[in-house]
C-alpha cells in the first residue's frame, strides 16, 4: 500500500530541495522594486530630458522673439543666446532631429530680426549693411542643412532666409544694386531694376538690364522691364529690347494662362517708340490675336501722329491717316473718357491745320451736354461735385494743385510734349474768337483753351521749364472760368514754380493772392499748398495754422456738398488731402491735429491691430463710400502713435510693417507723418521710410515718388535728403522730358 503524504507536504510548506534558490529575506524586497523604479526613471530622463529641455528652450526662444516686435528698449533682444538650450539635445541620437530644427530655425529668426531691426527697430543704414552678412550665413545654413522653405515652431510662419526677398520687402536698395546677378527671383530682379531707376542712375539700370537680357529671361514681367529698360539706352541696347518685347508681345495675343489673358496695347506702344530709336520699322502687329487685344488706342493714335510729324514730309500721308482716325474716335465716342478726350483734341488742334472752329467745338463735346455747373472744384474732388450736379463739361481742365499735376503710371492716356499742348491751347484761343460761333460754341471754346493750356502748363511744369508753363497760362488768362479766375491762376502758377524747383517763387503767389471770393473748394486748395510750400520752407507754426484753415475749408465745403441732392456723400480727394496735412503738421497745443467729431486719439491694448485698413489702394475705393469709419480711425491712429513713449512707437514701426501698401492719395504728409514715428536719436528716417513705403511706392510713379520723399524731407528739416532726393527726381525728368523715350518712361513708371 502506498503512504499517504503528510499535511506538511500536501500544502507545499515542505524544504526545498537542496539544488532550489534560498528565498530573498523580507528586508530586500522593497530595495530590488525601489532600484527598479530608480532605473526606469534614470531611463526617462535619459530618454525624454533632453526633449523637454528642447521643447523648454523653444518656449524661451519664442518669448524672446515674440519680444522684438513689442514694446521694448532700443537694444535689440539677444535671442540667439537662447540656442544653448539646444546643445545637449542636439548631441543625442534620439532628440537630435527636434532639437537641430528648433536650433536651425532660432538663427534663422534672429539673422532675420537683426536686419529688420536695423530698418525698423533702430534705423541705421550702416547696422543694414551689417546685418546683411548675417543673412547670408542663415541661408546657406539651411541650404546644408534642412533645406526647409518653411518655419513655424518658434512664431508665425515665414519661408527660409533670402537676402534677395528681405532686401527688396525692406526697400534696402544699396543690397540690391550691389549684387544684381545674384539674385534668383524674377520679382526681386524687377525690384533691383526699380532700385536703380529710383536712384536715377540710368547708366546702372542699362548694364544690370543688359546682364538680365543675356540670362534670357523667361518670366513675362522681367522681359518686358528688361526690354523697356534697354530701350532708353543706345541703338544697340534698344534692338535687344525690340527682341524681347516682341516676344511678348506675340506670347499676349496667342497664349492664355489659366483662362485669362493680358492685353498688349500699351506693350505695342512701347515697342514701337523703341524701334523709332533705333532707326528700324517695327515688327508687325499680331494679325489675328486669340488672346490679348491691342488697347491703349489712345496713346497709340497720338504716338503715330508725334512720329509722323517727326519723319518729315515723306510721312504727310501717314500723319493725315493718323488724325483722320483721331477725329473719328472723337466724334464717334461719346464716353471717351474726357482726359483722353483733351489729349486727342491737342493732338488734332496742333498739327490739323484743317480742323475749324465749329469743328472743334463739336469734337470737343460731341453729346448734348446739361448746363449749370457747379462751383469750379479742384482737381478730383472739382469732377465729383460737377457730376453729382449732373454736369457735363467738354473737357475735365485739371486741378491747379502740384500734387495733382505729378505723373501717373502706364499709357491708359496719351503721352504730349508741353510745347504740343501749348500750341494747342493757342490754337483753341483763337479759334474760340471767331465770329461765326454759336454763343454755345464760343463758350465750349473757351473752356477747351483753357483747360489745354492748364494741360501745357502742367507738362512744362514737369520738364522743369517754370516760364514757358506761366507764359500758357497768361495767354489764355482771360478764358479762366469760375467767380476767382485770378485765384485759380495763381495758383496753377504756383504750381509751375514748385514742381520747377523755385519754392520762394511759388509761394509769393499763394500769399499775396486773395481767396476771399474763390469758392470753397479753390479756397481750401490754395491754402492746401501754401501750408505744404510753408512747411518745406521751415515755417512750421505758419504751416500748421494755415493746415487748420484749409482743412476748415474743405469741411465746410463737404458739409454743404452732402446736404445737396444727388451730391456725393462720402470723402473726396480735397478733403482726404487736407486731412492728412492737418495731422501732419498741426500739433497740440498750438492747434488741433484732428476734426472735431471724430474718434479720441488712443491706441488699442493690441498694438499688432492698431492701424486700420483704409483701402486707399483698391480699385472700388471704400475709403471714399459713405459711412466709412476707418478713415476716421487711422488719423486717430497716427495721431496717438506719434505722441506715445519711445518702446511703444517701434513695436507700431513693425505693426506698420505689415499693414503697407494703404498709402493715401497724399504721399507727403503721409511720409511725413511715418517719420515722426522716430523722435531724435532713434534712427535714420530715410533707412525707416525705405522700409515703410517699399509696398507703396509701387503704386505711384517714381518722379511723384522722389519729389514726395523731398518735400517730406523738407518738412522735418533733413537739408541733405531733401537734396538727394531731388537729384534723384531731376535725373528721372531728363529722361522722361526726351520726346523720343516718352512712351516708354511711362510704361516704366518714371
Amino acid at each position: 500500500m502506498r503512504a499517504q503524504p503528510t499535511s506538511r507536504e500536501s500544502d507545499g510548506s515542505s524544504p526545498r530541495r537542496g539544488d532550489a534558490p534560498a528565498a530573498r529575506p523580507p528586508w530586500q524586497r522593497p530595495l530590488v522594486a525601489s532600484l527598479a523604479v530608480a532605473a526606469a526613471a534614470l531611463l526617462a530622463v535619459a530618454l525624454l530630458g533632453p526633449v523637454a529641455v528642447a521643447r523648454a528652450g523653444g518656449r524661451r526662444a519664442a518669448a524672446c522673439l515674440a519680444s522684438i516686435e513689442a514694446p521694448r528698449g532700443p537694444a535689440l533682444p539677444d535671442c540667439r543666446s537662447e540656442i544653448r538650450w539646444f546643445a545637449m539635445p542636439s548631441r543625442l541620437p534620439w532628440s537630435y532631429r527636434a532639437a537641430s530644427a528648433l536650433a536651425e530655425e532660432l538663427g534663422v529668426r534672429a539673422a532675420v530680426a537683426e536686419y529688420v531691426d536695423a530698418a525698423v527697430g533702430r534705423p541705421d543704414r550702416a547696422a543694414l549693411a551689417g546685418a546683411t552678412e548675417a543673412m547670408e550665413t542663415a541661408q546657406a545654413m539651411v541650404a546644408a542643412g534642412s533645406g526647409r522653405i518653411t518655419f513655424d515652431e518658434l512664431g508665425p510662419a515665414c519661408g527660409a532666409p533670402s537676402l534677395a526677398r528681405e532686401a527688396a520687402r525692406l526697400g534696402d536698395r544699396r543690397t540690391l544694386l550691389e549684387r544684381p546677378d545674384r539674385w534668383p527671383d524674377w520679382h526681386v530682379r524687377v525690384q533691383t531694376l526699380r532700385a536703380a531707376l529710383v536712384e536715377g542712375d540710368l547708366p546702372r539700370a542699362l548694364a544690370i538690364a543688359s546682364s538680365y537680357a543675356g540670362m534670357d529671361p523667361r518670366d513675362e514681367d522681367l522681359r518686358t522691364t528688361v526690354g523697356a529698360i534697354l530701350c532708353l539706352g543706345t541703338a544697340a541696347e534698344a534692338k535687344r529690347g525690340v527682341e524681347l518685347l516682341t516676344l511678348n508681345q506675340n506670347d499676349r495675343a496667342s497664349k492664355r494662362h489659366a483662362g485669362m489673358s493680358r492685353n498688349w496695347g500699351e506693350l505695342r506702344a512701347v515697342l514701337v517708340a523703341c524701334a523709332a530709336r533705333t532707326g528700324v520699322e517695327p515688327p508687325a502687329m499680331p494679325e489675328a490675336p486669340e488672346a490679348g487685344v491691342a488697347d491703349a488706342v489712345e496713346a497709340r493714335l497720338a504716338q503715330r501722329v508725334r512720329l509722323a510729324a517727326a519723319a518729315g514730309p515723306g510721312a504727310a500721308e501717314a500723319k493725315q491717316r493718323a488724325l483722320r482716325a483721331i477725329r473719328d474716335l472723337l466724334g464717334s465716342a461719346a464716353a471717351l473718357d474726357p482726359q483722353a478726350r483733351g489729349d486727342l483734341l491737342a493732338v488734332a488742334l496742333a498739327e490739323d491745320e484743317a480742323l475749324d472752329a465749329a469743328g472743334t467745338a463739336a469734337l470737343a463735346r460731341p453729346d448734348d451736354a446739361l448746363d449749370g455747373e457747379d462751383e469750379p472744384a479742384a482737381g478730383a474732388e472739382g469732377a465729383q461735385a460737377r457730376g453729382a450736379a449732373g454736369a457735363a463739361p467738354a473737357l475735365l481742365a485739371g486741378s491747379p494743385l502740384a500734387i495733382d499735376w505729378l505723373p501717373g503710371r502706364g499709357l491708359a492716356r496719351p503721352v504730349l510734349s508741353g510745347s504740343l499742348r501749348a500750341r494747342a491751347a493757342e490754337r483753341a484761343a483763337e479759334l474760340a474768337a471767331a465770329p461765326q460761333l454759336s454763343p454755345p460754341e464760343r463758350d465750349t471754346l473757351r473752356e477747351v483753351a483753357w483747360a489745354l493750356a492748364l494741360h501745357a502748363a502742367r507738362e512744362l511744369a514737369l520738364e522743369g521749364d517754370a516760364p514757358r508753363a506761366i507764359d500758357a497760362l497768361d495767354r489764355s488768362a482771360t478764358l479762366t472760368p469760375g467767380p476767382a479766375p485770378e485765384a485759380a491762376r495763381a495758383l496753377a502758377r504756383s504750381s509751375a514754380w514748385l514742381l520747377a524747383g523755385d519754392r520762394d517763387r511759388a509761394l509769393d503767389l499763394l500769399e499775396r493772392v486773395d481767396v476771399a471770393a474763390a469758392p470753397p473748394a479753390l479756397r481750401a486748395a490754395v491754402l492746401l499748398q501754401r501750408a505744404g510750400l510753408l512747411a518745406s520752407r521751415g515755417r512750421q507754426l505758419d504751416a500748421a495754422r494755415v493746415a487748420v484753415l484749409a482743412d476748415e475749408e474743405a469741411a465746410a465745403r463737404a458739409a454743404r456738398l452732402s446736404g445737396a441732392p444727388g451730391a456725393h456723400a462720402g470723402l473726396d480727394l480735397l478733403d482726404v488731402r487736407t486731412r492728412w496735412t492737418r495731422l501732419a503738421l498741426a500739433r497740440p497745443p498750438g492747434a488741433s491735429s484732428l476734426r472735431q467729431g471724430g474718434p479720441p486719439a488712443l491706441l488699442p491694448a493690441d498694438l499688432s491691430a492698431a492701424w486700420p485698413w483704409v483701402g486707399f489702394a483698391s480699385l472700388d475705393a471704400p475709403w471714399a463710400r459713405e459711412g466709412q469709419p476707418a478713415f476716421s480711425r487711422a488719423l486717430a491712429t497716427w495721431s496717438a502713435a506719434r505722441d506715445a513713449p519711445p518702446s511703444t512707437r517701434r513695436a507700431l514701426r513693425y505693426a506698420a510693417l505689415r499693414r503697407r501698401g494703404d498709402a493715401p492719395p497724399a504721399l507727403v504728409p503721409y511720409a511725413a507723418l511715418a517719420a515722426q514715428l522716430l523722435g531724435d536719436g532713434e534712427g535714420d528716417p530715410e533707412v525707416w521710410l525705405d522700409a515703410f513705403l517699399a509696398l507703396d511706392a509701387a503704386r505711384f510713379s517714381l518722379r511723384h515718388y522722389a519729389f514726395a520723399r523731398a518735400e517730406a524731407a523738407r518738412w522735418r528739416g533733413d537739408d541733405g535728403s531733401a537734396a538727394a532726393w531731388q537729384r534723384r527726381h531731376d535725373a528721372l525728368r531728363a529722361v522722361a522730358s526726351d520726346p523720343t523715350r516718352a512712351e516708354i518712361a511711362r510704361y516704366l513708371g518714371l
